[in-house]
C-alpha cells in the first residue's frame, strides 16, 4: 500500500525524468542545429566533411530516438492509469460487494445490483489484464530508445569532435 511520502516521491522523480529527457532532446537538438548551420558539403569520401555529416546524421537518428522515448512515457502513463483507475474501482467494489446488497457508486451516484456489481468487477479484473502486455512492450520500447538516445548522442558527438580536430589537420 503507497503512502504520502511514497507517492510525492515517486512524482518527484517522474517529474526530474521527463525534464532530463527534455534537456538532452534539447541539447542533442541544438547540436543538431549548431553542426546543421555550419555544416560545408564537401567530396563525399574519407575526409572530415564526409566525418562531420555522419555526425549529423547519428545526432538526428537520437533526436528521434529521443521523441520516441517520451512517446513511449506517454503510452506508458496513459496505460498507467487505466490500469490503476481499474485496480482502484475493482477493489473498492469487492470491499463492498461482501455484504450482498446494492452497491452505490459515490462518486457518480450509479447503483449496482450484487449481479451488476460482479459483472462489472469482472470487467475491471480484464481491464487489469488486458493492459499488462501492452504496458510491458512501452516499457521495454521506452528503454531501449533511452539506451539508444544517449548511445547516438555520445558517438554523434565523438564523431563530430573526430571531424573538427580532423579538419584542422587537413
Amino acid at each position: 500500500m503507497a503512502t504520502e511520502r511514497s507517492d510525492k516521491l515517486h512524482s518527484d522523480w517522474r517529474a526530474s525524468t521527463e525534464k532530463f529527457d527534455y534537456f538532452v532532446l534539447g541539447v542533442v537538438g541544438a547540436l543538431c542545429a549548431f553542426v546543421g548551420q555550419s555544416y560545408k558539403p564537401g567530396r563525399l569520401g574519407f575526409n572530415p566533411a564526409a566525418l562531420e555529416l555522419i555526425a549529423l546524421l547519428v545526432l538526428v537518428f537520437s533526436v528521434v530516438a529521443g521523441f520516441r522515448r517520451i512517446e513511449q512515457t506517454l503510452i506508458i502513463t496513459a496505460l498507467n492509469s487505466r490500469e490503476l483507475h481499474a485496480l482502484e474501482a475493482r477493489g473498492g467494489m469487492a470491499k463492498n460487494m461482501q455484504n450482498g446488497s446494492t452497491l452505490v457508486n459515490e462518486a457518480t451516484g450509479q447503483f449496482f445490483t450484487p449481479e451488476q456489481a460482479i459483472r462489472r468487477f469482472e470487467e475491471l479484473t480484464h481491464i487489469v489484464k488486458a493492459v499488462q502486455p501492452p504496458l510491458e512492450k512501452a516499457k521495454t520500447a521506452a528503454w531501449q530508445y533511452y539506451r539508444a538516445r544517449n548511445a547516438l548522442a555520445l558517438c554523434g558527438f565523438l564523431l563530430l569532435l573526430a571531424a573538427r580536430v580532423w579538419s584542422a589537420y587537413s
